[in-house]
């Protein structure tokens, strides 16, 4: 009968665990069908990964090209993968692990093609392993495969922050996964420290998802470098409570120092695999945030409460004040891990300690050394980590809700409404969160309106001007002519404009230099030119002009 039932089980844990994979799927490319290219940096990673086979377009000033002639830019059109030449780019900017896999999927996948989809194919692999990750947790914790993939679903598929992290074209879904992967090898340890044979596996295991995260983003040098701290720590109290003194024979410093043998390891490795990491780590980012760290002044500390305000809103939204987001994170926490406590499950209520102090120290850590810019994408990983926490400590709660109601011998009215008015709430108000994509940052542009811009791709563009910035970038893929103008008028740009071909065309400019170009063009043309107002390109205004 046992047997029959953990069969039942596993066979129903399958079908959920299926069914959430197909619901995020799903999910996944619905977002992705709104998805536009506008943020700066998404451009720079077409540009760090496939743009040193040629100069940016807007360089070729004068020239007519074609929208494939900037597409070219975007893609890999050259017959080998060429890492070193990413490494080499990348010396003083960021890691280069991404941009390697962007530039092979380029190369092996989208040959000569400029996709969105060379980053979200890569994002939809890192997606469905966090989802299936986030189950697995929740299943091993709960025992219950409709209650983890309920949970699964609200924090790892109806949620504005996976959808950010998912649809972004940059590292982020992989950097959460590295940092989903490095609490799970310290909780690994955790579970293995009392154990006389110390696995080899799980250093391995450790050695690997440390290579990949120092990699993937410097910010992980951050979340690894205290959570870290805080598992080596806890151990280290364990070593000291079990022998005192002698604390160097246990276990459990054993432990320690295996992690700090691993660390450094790992560190070595990263460093021959990109060499260029120690200029950031002495000169670079790290120099820059290790001397932000001792300079304390009321700003700082005004960033850090912007962290936690961005924290409430990346899950309520900005309606809910952030006091009351909070208190429903932070209490639902507590609360879990008060029944953790009444349960003496020590070794659990640890790991949820750690967890959350790995994620508000790294929070922290970054808001206090953030740059004039402040940037949420930054926090979006431990974001989600504090939501799973918070989703594990309300499981919890609602767990002993239950064994009262059980003990009370009441109907199951009150545990279906405990259960079910939650998750109404939660979905609704992540729904509400999202807002049709308009909540979740740098899935499309509310002011600019693409389509209206590919109806307008068979007639010539210019752009006029400077164009400080990339945010454009992507839209110039559209036209089959287009030319780049400098605001000199030179003679190379009088002669691009007797050359256009047409009546009309469409322009893209800073607003203040639209009489300029106007008395420019209508000179060169000889002729009295009208424009129409077509949509705003971030930082360009767009015209028709006839």
């Amino acid at each position: 009968m046992k047997k029959g039932t953990a069969g039942e089980k596993n066979r129903q844990a399958f079908w959920v665990g299926l069914v959430l994979l197909l619901i995020g799927t799903l999910s996944f490319f619905y977002w992705a069908g709104k998805k536009q290219v506008w943020f700066c940096d998404e451009i720079y990673t077409y540009e760090s990964a496939n743009g040193f086979e040629q100069d940016w377009p807007s360089t070729y000033v004068g020239q007519w090209m074609t929208g494939d002639d900037v597409e070219a830019f975007f893609a890999a059109d050259w017959d080998r993968l060429s890492l070193n030449d990413i490494t080499i780019r990348l010396y003083n900017d960021h890691v280069p692990l991404y941009f390697w896999l962007f530039r092979m999927v380029s190369l092996f996948c989208f040959k000569g093609s400029g996709s969105i989809w060379i980053g979200l194919s890569m994002n939809l692999v890192f997606y469905l392993i966090v989802l299936g990750l986030i189950y697995g947790i929740f299943l091993r914790l709960t025992g219950n495969p409709l209650l983890s993939g309920t949970v699964t679903i609200l924090t790892g598929v109806v949620n504005r922050l996976m959808i950010e992290q998912a649809t972004v074209l940059r590292m982020y879904m992989m950097l959460l996964l590295e940092e989903l992967l490095l609490l799970l090898a310290g909780l690994w340890i955790l579970r293995e420290a009392d154990r006389k044979k110390m696995p080899a596996g799980v250093f391995l295991y450790l050695l690997a998802v440390s290579v990949m995260g120092f990699l993937t983003h410097y910010d992980y040098w951050i979340f690894y470098v205290v959570t870290a701290a805080l598992f080596c720590f806890w151990l280290f109290c364990l070593a000291v409570k079990r022998e005192g003194r002698g604390f160097w024979h246990s276990r459990e410093f054993r432990y320690v120092l295996a992690w700090v043998g691993n660390f450094v390891f790992s560190l070595f490795v990263t460093i021959r695999l990109f060499p260029y990491c120690q200029w950031n780590l002495n000169q670079g980012k790290g120099q820059t945030a290790l001397h932000s760290l001792f300079v304390f002044s009321g700003e700082k500390f005004g960033q850090i409460v912007w962290g936690y305000k961005r924290l409430s809103a990346s899950l309520f939204g900005d309606g809910i004040p952030a006091a009351m987001g909070l208190a429903v994170i932070f209490g639902g926490i507590i609360g879990g891990g008060a029944m953790l406590y009444r349960k003496k499950e020590w070794k659990r209520l640890a790991g949820m300690i750690l967890t959350v102090l790995a994620a508000q120290a790294y929070q922290c850590v970054v808001c206090f050394t953030m740059p004039d810019v402040w940037e949420e994408r930054y926090l979006w990983g431990t974001f989600t980590i504090m939501a799973l926490c918070m989703a594990w400590g309300g499981i919890l709660l609602l767990q002993e809700l239950r064994g009262r109601q059980r003990k009370e011998k009441r109907g199951n009215i009150v545990w279906r409404g405990a259960v079910l008015a939650p998750t109404v709430s939660i979905l609704i108000g992540e729904i509400r969160v999202i807002d049709g994509g308009n909540g979740v940052a740098y899935l499309f542009h509310p002011e600019k309106d693409v389509a209206l811009l590919k109806e307008q791709s068979g007639i010539p563009w210019i752009v006029y001007g400077p164009t400080v910035g990339v945010y454009s970038y992507y839209d110039w893929l559209i036209p089959e002519q287009i030319c780049f103008l400098t605001e000199n008028n030179s003679p190379e740009d009088a002669k691009a404009v007797r050359e256009l071909p047409g009546e009309e065309f469409v322009l893209y400019l800073y607003e203040d230099y639209l009489p300029e170009a106007l008395d420019f063009f209508g000179w060169e043309l000889g002729k009295k030119l009208t424009t129409k107002y077509l949509t705003k390109s971030t930082n360009l205004s767009v015209y028709l002009v006839q």
